[in-house]
Formats: structure tokens, sequence, C-alpha cells
């Protein structure tokens, strides 16, 4: 089953255009990747998707049903969660009041699960969202995305500036969501851990679909990691 279908996607700010024509599928129990550069156009993908941006053109649909251009509500409770770049917490409310913000109560996420999921996020349950480092904030991020259970988990700048034992400890728990059957699709510059996590890889540059495949074709492709994705 197709979850997530991304056709023909235009997309900009004002008459700054970044998007061309970007396409994409994922399906259920499936993890991908949306790979690139700096500034070719990952994070103006997602907030397109997420109804954070209305498209010029193009269609998004999930789970079948046409959600291009709904407001970002209507594509939370559709399925789709989202952890933003920078992650975005509350800072002023409680771990616990972050995770009890947003949740939706259908499906198997519930608090407990999160806090057995993380269980440093119990340990900080009484503690405000600025007190967390920002692995525990990034945790926090995810959590509560997992209470919306949603069918489709977007993680926008997976590990951006965590440290590495930090950045390997969510990786893991990613593979933990992906082995219960959770869709996943993450945006990170860490093409190893990637290619260990997820089954297919799109990659963007200036806006526009440049190279999509298995992670196996990509680790067997050198040339394109060198012209797509290294500095």
């Amino acid at each position: 089953m197709t979850l997530l279908h991304v056709e023909g996607l235009q997309a900009g700010y004002g008459s700054a255009k970044v998007l061309f024509d970007v396409g994409f599928s994922i399906k259920a129990g499936e993890a991908a990747s949306l790979m690139g550069r700096n500034g070719m156009g990952k994070s103006t993908t997602v907030k397109a998707i997420m109804g954070l941006l209305k498209p010029e053109a193009g269609k998004v649909a999930f789970k079948g049903v046409d959600v291009t251009a709904a407001p970002p509500y209507r594509v939370a409770q559709a399925g789709i969660g989202l952890v933003p770049e920078g992650r975005q917490i509350f800072p002023t409310l409680t771990v616990e009041e972050n995770l009890r913000a947003i949740a939706i109560s259908r499906g198997k996420w519930n608090l407990e699960l999160v806090y057995n999921f993380f269980p440093r996020l119990s340990e900080r349950s009484g503690n405000l969202g600025s007190q967390l480092s920002g692995g525990e904030q990034q945790m926090l991020a995810i959590g509560r995305a997992l209470m919306t259970n949603p069918s489709l988990l977007i993680l926008d700048e997976a590990t951006e500036g965590l440290a590495p034992l930090i950045g390997a400890e969510i990786w893991a728990k990613l593979a933990e969501l992906k082995a219960e059957g959770e869709a996943i699709l993450v945006i990170d510059k860490n093409i190893d851990a990637l290619s260990k996590l997820v089954d297919h890889h799109t990659i963007l540059e200036k806006g526009r679909v440049v190279w999509a495949g298995s992670a196996a074709e990509l680790q067997g492709d050198p040339d394109v990691i060198d012209r797509h994705l290294h500095l």
C-alpha cells in the first residue's frame, strides 16, 4: 500500500522558485530518505507535504487522499507526524506537557509507551523543555510526534548537531520503529547511517530529483555520492 505519493511538486517563496517537479512515493512499512546538500529543497519539500507551504503545482496524496495544500492540522490528522528541523519543542512546558499537548488518542502510542521507548524522557518528565540537552530535546520531538500515532513519521535533519553517541542512539531507535512497521521519511547527511536504515533514497539538487534508487544501489555508485552529496 502506498502511503505517501508526491508528484510534480513545485513550490517556492514569493518569486523565488525552489522545487521543480519533485516526486517520490513511500509504502507502508518502508523507510526512505530525502538527501542532498544544504539549500537543495529538502526542507521545502517537507513544508509542502505538511501544508506549511502551499505548492504552486503538483500533488501530495496520503493513503490515496489528496492533501495538497491542506492545512497542517488536517495533514497531521491524516496520519503524518513531523519531527521538525530544530526540534521546536515548547521550551516553557515540561516534558510531559509537551507530550500531552498534541496527543491523538488513536493507535498504540501513549505516554507510557513513549516513556518506555525513551526512558530518559521519563526521568526528565517534570523538566522544562528548555532544561533538556540537545539529544533529550530530539528524543522529546520524536516522542511528541509518536503521540499523534502517525502512519508516517517524517524527521527533518534527524541528528543535526547531536554528539555521535547520541546520534547513534537516535538511529538505533529509528531502526526499532522500522522493525515495528513504522513508515519513516528521514532527512539527514549521515549516508552510512541512512543506508543501514532506509529502503530507498531520493536525492535533490537545486530543487529537482537527480537520482533515486535503493540503499544498495547508492552504496554501489560512489560517483553519485561524490557528485550530489559531498561538499
